[in-house]
């Protein structure tokens, strides 16, 4: 919705459900796939990672939604999901910002 900025309790509270649902779905993958699922997890953050967003948010401005995102779930990894889902941990973003810079876009 336009306009309406991100609430960390409503993160929290996705993040509880999806955990719900992402455990419910590794107990079902292999009699499904036939296959073993590889690492999926929604980490939620901790002191290490609001440092780490806190260095992110000195390094370039992001918009708030991502600090508020950053301040409850570190870092996505959900490689069983659909295609495929991946949220970085602010760590490894700052770093990258560090060595390569921002991303260019065209036009901009």
């Amino acid at each position: 919705m336009p306009g309406e900025r991100l609430d960390a309790e409503w993160v929290r509270s996705w993040w509880k459900q999806a955990d719900a649902a992402l455990t419910k779905l590794m107990q079902s993958f292999f009699p499904t796939h036939n296959f073993p699922p590889g690492h999926n997890a929604v980490v939620l953050a901790s002191d290490v990672s609001h440092q780490a967003t806190s260095a992110l948010v000195d390094l370039t401005p992001i918009p708030s939604d991502l600090t508020t995102l950053y301040w409850v779930i570190s870092e996505a990894s959900l490689p069983d999901v659909d295609s495929g889902y991946f949220i970085h941990s602010p760590a490894m973003v700052a770093g990258h910002f560090r060595e390569y810079g921002p991303v260019p876009i065209d036009g901009e």
